[in-house]
This record gives C-alpha cells, structure tokens and sequence, in this order.
C-alpha cells in the first residue's frame, strides 16, 4: 500500500447531535450554508476533502502552513457568520491539525496521523484550532497567530499522550515574522551599491548557536546600512531566503541589489571563526573573501574591519568622517551582549507563545545584572516587557509604561546612537500623547538604521497621526523598496496614507492586499470603503472589526493618537455613519 507524509484537517460541529435534536431541518440547512464556506477555504488552501460523514470534515493539505491558514480563516468566518444570530441558530466548529505518515487506499486515507488530527479536533475548544507539536514547529512565526501551551494530551484510542499547542489571536509582537514566501512587489531597479546580507550559518557543532549567528548578521545589517552610498536590504527580507535554495542571480533580482554578502560563523567557546564573501549578483561570481579568527572581545573590532572593507570594495574609498560618525558605543562585557543575542532570539518568537516572552525578559535582566551599563539590554528589555504585558496584563500594575520608559531613559544615558531606544522612546511619547518628542525619537531611530523597515513603518505611521500623509507614504514606499516582501503592516500603514489623502481606491487596494486583517486595517477598510459607496461591503468590515477587535467605535479610535482632533472626528463621524 503507497504511503506519503500528509497534514490532516479535521473539523466538526460543537454540539451538533443536540442541535439536530432540537431542529433537524434547520440544521441540516445552517450546515449545508456552513460547508459551502468550508469546502470554498480548504479548495482556495489547496486542500482536498476526504472524509465527510454528518457534521466532520477531514481534509489533506501538502503544507501545514497552508492548513492551519485555511482553518484560520474558517474560523474567523464562522465567527462573522454567527454574529447576531439566535443562540439555537449559531454553528460553531472545532478544527485539530496533525502531520504524519498516511497510508493511502483509492482517494482515502488512513492511520496514526488521521486518527490523531481528529483527536486533537475533539481537544480544541470551541471555535478554536488545536495542533500537534510536529505542526507548531513547521508553522511557528510563518503563521500570524499565536500558541498557548495545551501540554501531553491523552487522546481517545491513542496510545501515546501527544504534545499539543491551542491556536489564539495574535499576541505580541510581529516584527520579525517574513509571512511571505515570495516578494510582494517588483523591484525595477538594483540601485548602484545595493546590498543584502544573508544570514550567516552556523557551522558550531552546538545547534543552539544560532542566536549568535542571527545577532552578527542583523549588527553587520544595522552599521553597513549607516553609509550614506549603500542601500541595505532589510533583514526580514535577506534572511527569508536562509531555507530556499535560490542563486545569486535569483535573489539579487527579487530584492533588487547587485551584491550579496554571505558567511558563516563557527563559535566554540570565546573562539570565534568567521568566513564571508561579497557575490556579484547578477555574474555570480566572488569578488572577495576572507576569513577571521578572533575572541568573542574582539568580535566589534572584526565586525568594524569586515564593513569597512565591504564598503570600500563596492564604494571605493571610505571617507574618515562618515566613519567617525559612526562609531559604536561597545560593550564592556560580553557576558552580557552573549545574554543580550539570547535575548533577542526568545524576544524575535515572543508573538508565538508566553513562554517564549517571558524568557526574552529574564536573559535581557540576567544582562542588565552582569553589565548595569549595557545599553541595549536597557533597550531591549522594554521593548520585550511590553510584548509580555500583551500576554499577561494582569502581573503588571498600571505603571508598565513607566517601567518601560524608564529602562529606555538608562539605555539613551549609556549609548545615545542606539536606535531601538530611539524607537521605543518614541512609541511611549506618542502614546503619552508627546508628539514632539515622539517625532524626534522616531527620526533620529530611522537615521542611525536606515534599513529597518519596522523602524520606517512606525514613523509612517506617527507622521499619519501628524497629519501629513504625503511624507508618510514616501517613507513606506521607501520601506517596501528595502523590503520587497511587504509585510501586512507596511500594507496597512500604506492604506492609511492613501485614506487621508482621500485617494480611497487605492486605500482600498492596500487593505485588500493584506492577508490577516488587523484592528487598524478592519476600521479604515470599513472607513475607506463607506467613502467609496460600498454601503454593504463597509457594514461586513466593520462588523468583522467590532466582532475581531471587541472594541466599539469610540473604544478603537482612543488607539488612534492624532495629533489634530479634528482628524479623529472625522473618522469617528465616518465609522459611525455605517449602518450595521
């Protein structure tokens, strides 16, 4: 009998034999309503059904990627589909997700993997998504939702207890998450002195290395991109290709830059090995090489070497001031920098589960301890603090933000050009209602690292707030530019822009783009498209919004920080002129 690896879906009804007890007719018709929206995702999902009997539905999918999206997006549909209908009339639906070893007979499939998906649906909770432990790891920061914990269930019929993890709403942050499997615009043109930086791979024998990896790629990222000839591509971008067996060629042309610096990284202890090479894209061919043998207190020292020999190969001569400007504030303890990149690599997945935000907190204190003058750990830890506070708001009192503040008041004391305590500054003075001081730290955050394009996508997005819309959009397309594969929140901040320039059409094109709908996409969608004459298509949005969000009108627009009141007023007037 051929078998294959396959992720299973398995949904059926919450209560359904009651509800067939109760109306049968009118069951059986909500269900028939029900599966047309099912059968329509799991087809748009590439996923084909091969087991129906009653309420269940039981599908294959070639990607558990695509799997937990189409369950997703079943789900968020079901949730629309019963709002403001009778209790007795509301169908709500369970979905478990497995991956494993099939057996496959005719167009049917069979064995441990099927059995388990439909186990694991009976786990979930109601209008919830319940995943093995082997899905969460392939789908983990590909999908934009977040994971709670269920631990080794016992599952009906199976005889081993089996990991699991709840599917929830997203959590935290999503900065680092590159959803996208291709790029989501077309770069033109490979600027002169454009440059990616893949990630550099570890060839430690110690597979946990690689968070040292990932924070020497993003530190070579941050200082290249500070020479005013380069144009950097953004991290998230570059280091989406980490899995993907493309050339040179291949990725110069969809990024758009005519070289490509690629390295590797050994660390054994306070040794470090470091290998790179500056590709041509487009020739694939090396023009240079080198390796470095250096002690973890020397590492800056090599970094600072391999940029400016990088610069000078691709720019030519690099002019002493421009180098001067630029120097680094470095750490006196690299204790406290290792724990500062362990860090970082919990806070990067501290939107998947609380776990994981949580142990971001405590590596960047364990840093803070070692080093009270390590700027970044300061930084860092507010940042990873307020991403925690979104999981577990009721361990911290209402001073949070001060807390915050605070930490990010000591990392500016220490370290003035750190440019993620410019950025966090500037989040905490906009919503302390500081529209000055915010726009000075969002600035001068987008000056000392010109190739974060989160960075550019929050000052777009403070610019909104200030009213000027026409500089925000340069921004966000100059952002998209360094991050061809455009996440959802550069879509959003692009659609705002166009909403306020009363360019409502392409509004409208940007939040249709957006694969995940947001707070802020769902309200100024609705708004944009109210202005448009949509009158049914604004209702479904903003019931979606309402429905999503748990928020009123009133409730999200105190989340919207313009700086002119007028500006709010209108779209109040707007989303409330939408009869629902």
């Amino acid at each position: 009998m051929e078998r294959k690896l396959s992720t299973i879906f398995a949904s059926d009804v919450v209560g359904f034999s009651k509800m067939m007890g109760n109306n049968e007719e009118q069951t059986l018709e909500i269900l028939g309503e029900r599966r047309e929206v099912i059968d329509n995702a799991i087809a748009e999902y590439k996923g084909i059904i091969f087991g129906s009997a009653g309420d269940s539905v039981i599908a294959e999918f070639g990607s558990p990627v695509k799997a937990t999206e189409c369950a997703v997006q079943i789900q968020d549909k079901m949730k629309t589909l019963n709002e403001n209908v009778p209790v007795d009339q509301q169908m709500i639906f369970r979905v478990g997700i497995n991956i494993g070893d099939v057996m496959v007979s005719k167009d049917n499939l069979f064995g441990d993997a099927v059995n388990v998906a439909a186990r694991l649906e009976s786990a979930a909770q109601p209008a919830g998504i319940c995943v093995s432990k082997t899905v969460f790891d392939l789908i983990n920061q590909k999908v934009r939702v977040s994971f709670e914990d269920a631990g080794a269930l016992e599952l009906k019929n199976i005889v081993e207890p089996i990991q699991a993890y709840f599917v929830i709403q997203r959590k935290g942050a999503a900065r680092y998450n590159q959803y996208e499997e291709k790029p989501q615009i077309k770069v033109e043109k490979a600027e002169q002195g454009s440059l990616a930086v893949m990630l550099f791979k570890n060839l430690s024998k110690d597979e946990d290395q690689a968070y040292f990896c990932e924070g020497f790629s993003e530190d070579l990222i941050n200082v290249l991109s500070k020479y005013s000839k380069l144009l950097v591509v953004s991290g998230n971008a570059s280091f989406s290709y980490r899995d993907k067996t493309k050339s040179p060629r291949e990725i110069g042309k969809e990024l758009g830059v005519r070289y490509i610096l690629e390295g590797n990284v050994r660390k054994l202890g306070q040794k470090v090995r470091v290998g790179a090479k500056l590709i041509s894209a487009n020739r694939e061919n090396t023009i240079w090489s080198h390796n470095f043998d250096f002690t973890i207190d020397e590492m800056f020292d090599i970094q600072d070497e391999l940029v400016e020999t990088i610069v000078s190969t691709i720019v030519g001569h690099v002019d002493d001031e421009e180098v001067k400007q630029l120097v680094r504030v470095k750490p006196d303890n690299h204790t406290a920098y290792d724990l500062v990149l362990q860090g970082l690599e919990y806070h990067r997945k501290s939107n998947v589960t609380v776990e994981n935000a949580k142990k971001a907190v405590e590596f960047f204190d364990q840093a803070i301890e070692v080093d009270p003058n390590c700027a970044r750990a300061h930084a860092w830890r507010a940042c990873s603090l307020s991403n925690y506070v979104g999981w577990r708001p009721d361990e911290y009192g209402e001073d949070w933000i001060d807390q915050c503040a605070d930490s990010v008041i000591r990392s500016l004391e220490i370290d003035q050009n750190d440019h993620e305590a410019h950025r966090i500054m500037g989040a905490i003075s906009l919503v302390r209602g500081d529209f000055e001081l915010a726009r000075h730290h969002q600035e001068r955050a987008m000056e000392l690292c010109p190739s974060d394009a989160y960075i550019m996508g929050k000052n777009a997005a403070l610019l909104v707030y200030l009213g000027k819309p026409e500089k925000a959009l340069e921004i966000v397309k100059h952002a998209m530019r360094i991050n061809p594969f455009c996440p959802d929140e550069l879509f959003v901040d692009e659609g705002m822009c166009y909403f306020w320039l009363e360019k409502y059409s392409d509004a409208a094109n940007c939040f249709k783009k957006i694969k995940t709908p947001s707070r802020e996409s769902l309200f100024y969608f609705a708004a944009t498209l109210a202005k448009l004459g949509e009158k049914q298509k604004s209702a479904e949005t903003l019931t979606q919004a309402l429905k999503m969000t748990d928020l009123r009108v009133k409730d999200f627009l105190v989340t919207q920080h313009y700086h002119n009141p007028e500006l709010k007023q209108e779209l109040r007037e707007i989303l409330e002129s939408i009869p629902i």
